[in-house]
């Protein structure tokens, strides 16, 4: 086995077991610790749980959790210190800084996923209160407490091993095209040869829609990272293509999956088992090129294939053989076979722009 095998499998069970972003998130957690230490604040303990939850697995990832985590304690401190100062330590404060945060961070749809961190920084800021220290000092000591945790993660995420979002969307659309490939040629194979595969179909749709879940939110967090511009459009239209590829080949599967037996189909088999291969083809060199793995594929036996299906449609046309079968018939295999040309049309289209873009740089 060559030294390139064992780092390559090295830098995958890294990746796998998720090292790079333990590591991280202990340097960071200990990081804030010695740095409370220093400082001797009082709770420093909740800088340190800040550090910890603020670190995500990658820099924009991170900076987005560190803004809505500090604007989430900036109103509920504020709401804690108000509620406390007008009526103590009492169930109505506790009731009323709690509704008020949740109020306010529910109207502002960014800061949703904070609202149950604001609604515990209330309920601290009015419990934790020792005699002789204000409630203003206990929210302003919290809002200390979590900003100094959330900017030593942030530091550590920026220097120690970082992981950028826009690479690890390039990773996720990569894995799309990947997977629909194989999604492509399953259904195609289930409709010519009558062998719907039902789990195995279930279980990669599955996967796709869940890696393009997580590309929309990659997407998110990698312009948060400053990676917009040119490249920044590449990959939106690169995700936008990937979605668009799986909602052809989910119509492609509703016929696979609903319409079984002899059909249409039969009348140019060579021709969509040409044009599954070239389709499914061209998907995975692109997986690799975007994983570094291999050049840009090239469009020309994509084209070929498209163009003699196209001439088989016309044949058929013009024998008039849809003549012989009912009209959901011959719906369902139009309608497969727009998702088919649609499918190439996509995929040609990516190769297209990806090449038209690194050539421009």
């Amino acid at each position: 086995m060559t030294e390139r095998t064992w780092t390559a499998r090295a830098a995958w069970l890294v990746r796998r077991l998720g090292l790079r972003h333990a590591l991280r998130t202990a340097t960071a957690a200990v990081a804030t610790l010695a740095l409370v230490t220093v400082l001797a604040l009082p709770q420093g303990y909740w800088a340190v749980v800040t550090a910890v939850i603020v670190m995500q697995a990658n820099l924009g990832g991170s900076l987005w959790a560190s803004w809505t985590r500090l604007a989430g304690t900036a109103i509920g401190a504020v709401a804690g210190a108000l509620a406390a100062h007008w009526g103590g330590q009492s169930f109505l404060s506790v009731g009323l800084a709690v509704f008020a945060t949740l109020a306010v961070c529910a109207a502002i749809p960014r800061l949703r996923e904070s609202s149950r961190v604001a609604g515990i920084t209330a309920v601290i800021v009015i419990l934790a209160g020792h005699p002789g220290t204000s409630a203003l000092t206990m929210g302003m000591d919290r809002f200390i407490e979590i900003s100094i945790g959330i900017v030593t993660a942030l530091v550590v995420s920026a220097v120690v091993l970082p992981s950028r979002a826009s690479r690890a969307l390039e990773h996720g659309l990569a894995t799309v095209f990947d997977d629909a490939a194989s999604y492509f040629a399953l259904v195609v194979e289930g409709r010519l040869h009558d062998d719907y595969v039902e789990r195995q179909v279930f279980a990669i749709k599955d996967r796709i829609l869940r890696t393009l879940a997580r590309c929309r939110e990659l997407r998110r967090e990698s312009v948060i990272e400053g990676r917009g511009g040119d490249e920044g459009t590449l990959r939106s239209m690169l995700l936008y293509r990937g979605e668009r590829l799986f909602e052809h080949i989910l119509a492609m599967d509703h016929v696979a999956a609903e319409w079984r037996g002899q059909g249409l189909h039969r009348h140019l088999p060579e021709e969509l088992t040409v044009l599954e291969g070239a389709v499914a083809a061209m998907l995975r060199g692109l997986a690799a090129h975007m994983r570094r793995q291999g050049p840009l594929p090239e469009t020309d036996t994509l084209s070929v294939a498209v163009g003699k299906a196209r001439e088989k449609l016309a044949a058929i046309r013009r024998e008039r053989a849809p003549a012989a079968y009912d009209l959901s018939e011959v719906m369902h295999f139009f309608s497969f076979m727009h998702g088919m040309l649609s499918c190439a049309s996509d995929a040609g289209e990516i190769v297209r722009r990806i090449r038209a873009f690194e050539e421009e740089t």
